[in-house]
């Protein structure tokens, strides 16, 4: 049933379900082209495709959604567990950079999360304990996105390395990747989606070779003046911890007040630093 005032409309670049439904049935054996993507465009020359990735880093510069939702899934000893997935909103400043994550489960309050830079403010509502730290606790609370990791989607071109004379651009299928070296070590792999030249994904490497990290977005809509991604799955395969962040409705470039990312008052939290103390009073990020 429509909202009033709603009419129903096809999406006029989707075929309709009867239409794919006829198409399946008239071609069972030969397939329907329907049912299949379009083919990528031509490839583009890498300065085309690096001035695209500029464009939609500099378009945005904060953003903030009041309907998120956020899903962590932890794997220890070859056993994974999803945790309940919470509702709240998120606010983002690129230019900081600095994050605000509210999390609540069926309108209470389960923590909040404020970073500024390196050092970030996590409110635990239940036990009403307030952990701080910087590096140090990030390494040791995988569960945690960094403003860092978000402000990728941001950065540029030049910041992801994708503009420098020893990273080459591979063209595949569905993306183009770019694999960033540093004194001729893999760091960094970038994918742009060739179909829209939006970002695909990020991979950073350790000093070993090794996955640190892997940032995928997708599920672009328009947002502003551009394209924004609806989903962020970020994937941390050393330490078993993969945090799904999906948006609803962000607005970006709207003015955010000025206490937006002000970390909480301490007198009125029990304070623990966790570059100091160890993690024993952090484990709801595990906990039902």
């Amino acid at each position: 049933m429509s909202a009033p005032g709603h009419t129903n409309r096809a999406d006029p670049g989707r075929p309709s379900p009867f239409l794919l439904l006829l198409c399946a049935a008239a071609f069972p054996l030969a397939g329907c082209s329907l049912l299949r993507p379009a083919p990528p465009p031509p490839p583009l020359p890498r300065q085309q495709v690096v001035d695209a990735v500029r464009t939609q880093s500099e378009g945005f510069h904060t953003v903030f959604d009041g309907d998120i939702s956020l899903a962590i899934t932890t794997c220890a000893d070859g056993e994974c567990r999803k945790l309940p997935t919470l509702g709240g909103l998120l606010a983002f400043d690129a230019r900081v950079p600095a994050l605000w994550l509210y999390a609540e489960k069926m309108t209470r309050s389960v923590f909040s999360l404020k970073a500024v830079g390196a050092r970030f403010w996590l409110v635990n509502y239940r036990d009403g304990k307030l952990f701080t730290g910087t590096e140090v606790a990030y390494a040791r609370v995988p569960e945690l996105i960094r403003p860092e990791e978000v402000r990728s989607y941001f950065a540029g071109p030049e910041a992801l390395g994708l503009s420098w004379p020893s990273t080459d651009m591979t063209v595949e299928p569905d993306d183009y990747r770019f694999d960033v070296r540093v004194l001729g070590v893999l760091r960094r792999q970038v994918r742009v989606d060739r179909r829209r030249l939006v970002l695909a994904g990020i991979r950073r490497y350790d000093a070993l070779g090794r996955v640190e990290t892997e940032l995928r977005l997708d599920r672009y809509k328009p947002a502003g003046d551009g394209l924004f991604p609806r989903r962020f799955r970020l994937d941390r395969p050393l330490c078993g911890v993969l945090i799904e962040l999906r948006l609803g409705d962000p607005e970006p470039n709207k003015p955010r007040p000025e206490a937006t990312f002000e970390p909480p008052a301490a007198s009125d939290w029990q304070l623990i630093d966790l570059d100091r103390q160890d993690l024993s009073d952090v484990e709801f990020f595990r906990a039902d």
